[in-house]
């Protein structure tokens, strides 16, 4: 069923490099945790024509797309830290995937999803906000938990998203979290441009991997 919902869903995904000795080995986020980088990227994803685009911040450290984001400085690189004493939500095998945080040098935080332990409303928006790591620490980081597959297939693609416990947010959805899709650039359910939340300055949405309109993050 698992793998079902994978070929089936557009979800967050991950073009990088997967080279721990190229990781910078000063990374600030290792020094109080138990999390390591694994791999590093800019968060991107790919609109209803293949065309890649890169995901940036706005004023409020949300995660945001815009369309010029070529020019933008705000682009988002992070690295992928695996977290062994994390709890994997999903339960999957350590043999395909890695459980982990999103960490973004430039501002020293992780992305997470601080709406996650707010509310349970399944017509809540859950959004992504670049946050302090510091309370991510230890066995249990429920507004900040990723989970990483690399690329099995040969590819070159690999993917993450974000994690949460199956029917916590919305009933029916396995626990996976793609970027909720713009319909007006979609087609079926291939990748395509994000919502963009009225009014915050281009920040984006989460919305279940099991549901239309939503779409893949890549890190290239």
């Amino acid at each position: 069923m698992f793998f079902a919902s994978i070929s089936t869903s557009l979800l967050l995904l991950v073009v990088a490099t997967h080279s721990v000795s190229a990781l910078p080995a000063e990374d600030p986020s290792t020094e109080e945790s138990d999390c390591f980088p694994i791999l590093k990227g800019h968060l991107a994803g790919f609109d209803s024509h293949n065309n890649q685009f890169n995901f940036i911040t706005n004023s409020a450290n949300e995660v945001a797309y815009d369309s010029g984001w070529k020019g933008s400085t705000h682009q988002i690189f992070l690295l992928f830290e695996q977290c062994p004493n994390y709890k994997d939500p999903i339960g999957d095998d350590d043999s395909i995937s890695f459980v982990g945080r999103m960490y973004v040098p430039a501002l020293k935080g992780c992305i997470s999803n601080p709406a996650y332990l707010q509310s349970t409303n399944a017509k809540a928006s859950y959004y992504p906000v670049i946050k302090p790591c510091d309370a991510l620490t230890g066995t249990v980081a429920e507004d900040a938990l990723w989970k990483y597959y690399p690329d099995a297939d040969g590819d070159e693609f690999s993917f993450v998203y974000w994690a949460a416990q199956p029917n916590r947010l919305q009933k029916g959805c396995f626990g996976m979290y793609g970027y909720k899709v713009d319909t007006v650039s979609r087609l079926d359910r291939f990748p395509g441009l994000p919502y963009t939340r009225p009014g915050h300055n281009g920040a984006i949405e989460f919305k279940c991997d099991d549901t239309a309109g939503q779409s893949r993050f890549f890190v290239q």
